[in-house]
């Protein structure tokens, strides 16, 4: 005799296996429903991302006109608010209130494509202050190349911390770190290859220095938090010295 195994969604039969006498079951879904759920799981998902991102996007702009309208700024005044707000929209990508994206756009467009305008016209070639400005520019670009992957990194630290809260932050960084890179692709090119483990070992090696900097931070929520926010705070820290943003 035999097990029918029915898919509880589709009621289709999807697996027999021998029984005494005839059974029939419809606790499991069958792998095509399963593809199916999953898929459309992925699509609410994605959709949801998108909604969030467009949102985030409106606001910030919602926000910059209010500045406009409210205080009629210059347009150097509107760049020096948006600086000081740089570790506010920060903690907003923390909670999820935020994208990611969205806030890397809007300092590049918002501060370092217009400090870059500003640097050109002020100073001249060889000006020793023209060069220093231009290695706060570079830094901030630099940063920008790793900031969304560390801060997907450190999500993942997070996750574990959650999963066995007696588990030590240290000990979560290495682990998701050997994860990572056991999960590296295998069948891409050599120099696609480089590139990812180059990234992992930048994002790695900064999560480290932020973990010795902030290690005597006992609470472990907050250590990591200010392990994710200090980017943000750099950038802020450096774009402040620009003569033209530099509070009088």
């Amino acid at each position: 005799m035999v097990k029918y195994n029915h898919c509880e969604k589709c009621k289709k039969v999807y697996n027999t296996t021998p029984w005494i006498g005839e059974v029939h079951t419809y606790n499991s879904i069958c792998p095509s429903c399963m593809a199916g759920e999953q898929q459309e799981n992925q699509m609410q998902k994605e959709s949801a991302e998108v909604h969030k991102v467009n949102k985030y996007d409106m606001e910030q702009d919602d926000r910059i006109e209010d500045v406009h309208e409210s205080t009629h700024s210059s347009p150097i005044e509107i760049e020096k608010n948006l600086l000081s707000r740089v570790e506010q929209m920060a903690n907003d990508v923390l909670s999820d209130q935020g994208s990611m994206d969205v806030l890397i756009k809007e300092i590049q467009v918002g501060l370092v494509d217009k400090a870059k305008e500003r640097i050109e016209a002020i100073f001249q070639s060889f000006d020793v202050n023209k060069i220093d400005a231009q290695k706060i520019v570079n830094y901030v670009e630099k940063t920008f190349e790793y900031i969304s992957e560390y801060k997907d990194y450190m999500d993942n630290v997070v996750i574990k911390l959650q999963a066995n809260p007696k588990m030590k932050v240290k000990t979560a960084i290495e682990k998701v770190y050997k994860e990572a890179l056991g999960n590296l692709p295998k069948n891409v090119a050599k120099d696609v290859l480089f590139n990812k483990k180059t990234m992992l070992n930048t994002v790695y090696g900064n999560s480290v220095k932020l973990y010795n900097t902030y290690s005597d931070i006992k609470d472990e929520l907050e250590l990591t938090k200010k392990m994710v926010l200090h980017p943000f705070n750099e950038i802020q820290k450096k774009l402040s010295t620009l003569p033209f943003y530099a509070s009088k």
